[in-house]
């Protein structure tokens, strides 16, 4: 198989499920208004914390790789805020949009977009599946906590109720099912040493772990419905230098620097390939959430997010394509 066919291979495998979830979600959106807020409880409150818990809990991250996950996201954020600070400067924007460009560019959808496109790029094996997916929700969670500390006081800059954004990341439960399923990791905890414990817990285990398995497999359609139904709410605003400004730093320069930094950090194989595809994520739908919150040009931040989605079902294939060409294992 030559490289347009792979290529090709990999755009029909990974980004073909995601347009037409989607479009799916889309098409419901634009019926029915109120479907995105409805979709959007559902997996914050119910699909993520699950789904979070049985990937860290199943998954071979170890401790040390935690914490190199976790060094490397807030890397990826403090290079960015410096880029895209710089930029704005040049451009000249005022505060309100210097907030808007910033959070567009250093906040990307880790969440439900980067991990399904983990779980469709690594579906032909089931266990680099499942370690994927895992460090991508280590990654989604540091860009969580992002989002609604340092994003809000970008958003803020310097005025507004900053402390209703960060008790808003405090009370989302998937960040408890994450330290949850780090804590059971940590003391060796899993299904079988809680089965051995007791005949009792064999049926209570059994149930817990089949429901829970329902639930997650549930996560990556209504995700992608979920970001359908959201852009079906977008309206773009007229800027399209900044807009594509806004886009070449989350597509472009993005993976770029995440490569710089595996290669900076020694990371080789299955993590230095995850963490780089995680990066050329689209804007985070927080980075609108947080404008409209502040009022911090909700119209610039919600059509950057449309915009770098739509750019993302071009240029994350071309990255999947060249990581796992070049990236390859230790």
């Amino acid at each position: 198989m030559n490289y347009t066919e792979q290529l090709v291979t990999i755009a029909y495998r990974v980004i073909g499920p995601i347009v037409v979830l989607r479009g799916a979600g889309y098409l419901i959106g634009r019926r029915v208004p109120a479907t995105a807020e409805v979709l959007a409880k559902i997996l914050l409150y119910l699909l993520i914390p699950v789904f979070v818990f049985l990937n860290i809990l199943s998954s071979s991250v170890e401790g040390a790789a935690c914490g190199t996950i976790i060094l490397f996201s807030a890397l990826v954020l403090l290079v960015l805020w410096g880029a895209a600070w710089g930029v704005s400067r040049l451009r000249g924007h005022d505060a309100a949009l210097r907030g808007a460009f910033a959070n567009t560019a250093i906040l990307y959808n880790s969440a439900n977009f980067a991990i399904p496109v983990m779980a469709l790029a690594f579906s032909l094996n089931p266990a680099d599946q499942t370690y994927a997916v895992a460090v991508q929700v280590i990654v989604a969670a540091c860009q969580g906590l992002a989002a609604y500390t340092i994003g809000a006081y970008i958003a803020a800059a310097g005025s507004g109720p900053i402390g209703r954004a960060t008790r808003r990341i405090v009370g989302l439960p998937y960040i408890y099912a994450l330290l949850a399923a780090m804590a059971l990791k940590w003391f060796g905890v899993d299904a079988r040493t809680v089965e051995a414990a007791h005949p009792f817990w064999q049926a209570v285990v059994h149930i817990f772990s089949e429901s829970t398995r329902y639930i997650s497999q549930a996560y990556v359609p209504m995700a992608l419905m979920t970001l359908g139904a959201q852009m079906a709410c977008v309206r773009l605003v007229r800027a399209p230098l900044d807009l594509a400004l806004s886009m070449a730093l989350r597509l472009v320069v993005g993976p770029l620097l995440a490569l710089a930094l595996v290669k900076i950090m020694g990371l080789e194989g299955m993590l230095a390939q995850v963490l780089i595809i995680g990066a050329a994520g689209p804007s985070a739908v927080a980075s609108a959430v947080v404008a409209i919150e502040f009022k911090n040009r909700p119209d610039f931040a919600a059509s950057a997010v449309l915009l770098s989605t739509l750019g993302a079902g071009v240029t994350v294939p071309i990255v999947i394509f060249l990581v796992q060409q070049f990236i390859g294992a230790p």
